[in-house]
């Protein structure tokens, strides 16, 4: 089955608190962005946001320039119906065959870089953030942490220490603030994420 398909069947099927990540107000999220970006005009983009209300709660901190990028239709239809916002971008696409003429100030992906297991992907996934993230751009990513769970919506994952995601971008961004967390899931269980801010070096 492909991925599409995979993803545009949980959508349809669970409901928006049915699955593991969903957050009422993703609260890690929208401090890193609050305390990283300069102005409400920052570009910022939101890879794999399903039907996250991250976009909710950007809008009514009035940011102004927000692209939301997710493989599944159903997921981005959701959040257009929900937001009735024109000036909201959605993407539709797998972000390993992501395209766009802008470039973007704050690159915000809590929970889809774990699910690219091939070096492969890994490698075009670098180079998509060394691409479209400005410089100085800030890079927030978010992925199960070494002892988080091992698959996700049946999915195998990659699971990631605060340094191994440092390490694999290390070549255009410095870490600039890590931590990890746990999440509380609406099943009542909790899973391990790493979180890191990465700033894109000037000199690339």
């Amino acid at each position: 089955m492909d991925n599409k398909k995979h993803w545009e069947n949980i959508y349809q099927k669970k409901e928006i608190d049915g699955v593991s990540w969903y957050q009422k107000v993703p609260i890690e999220s929208l401090q890193l962005i609050k305390k990283y970006s300069l102005s409400n005009s920052d570009k910022i983009i939101d890879i794999g946001c399903g039907k996250s209300f991250l976009a909710d709660n950007l809008l009514e901190l009035n940011y102004t320039n927000i692209s939301l990028v997710d493989i599944s239709s159903n997921a981005l239809k959701e959040v257009k119906d929900r937001l009735q916002n024109k000036s909201l971008n959605f993407i539709e696409t797998d972000i390993l065959n992501f395209n766009s003429n802008d470039k973007y100030d704050i690159w915000h992906d809590r929970a889809v870089f774990h699910f690219i297991t091939n070096l492969e992907g890994i490698k075009k996934y670098i180079s998509l953030c060394n691409e479209y993230i400005n410089k100085q751009g800030i890079l927030i990513i978010g992925t199960f942490a070494e002892d988080g769970p091992l698959k996700c919506s049946g999915l195998e994952i990659k699971r990631y220490s605060v340094d191994q995601i440092s390490d694999l971008f290390e070549k255009n961004f410095e870490l600039v603030e890590s931590f990890k967390m746990l999440h509380k899931t609406p099943f009542d269980t909790e899973q391990s994420f790493s979180f890191c801010v990465l700033r894109k070096f000037t000199h690339h």
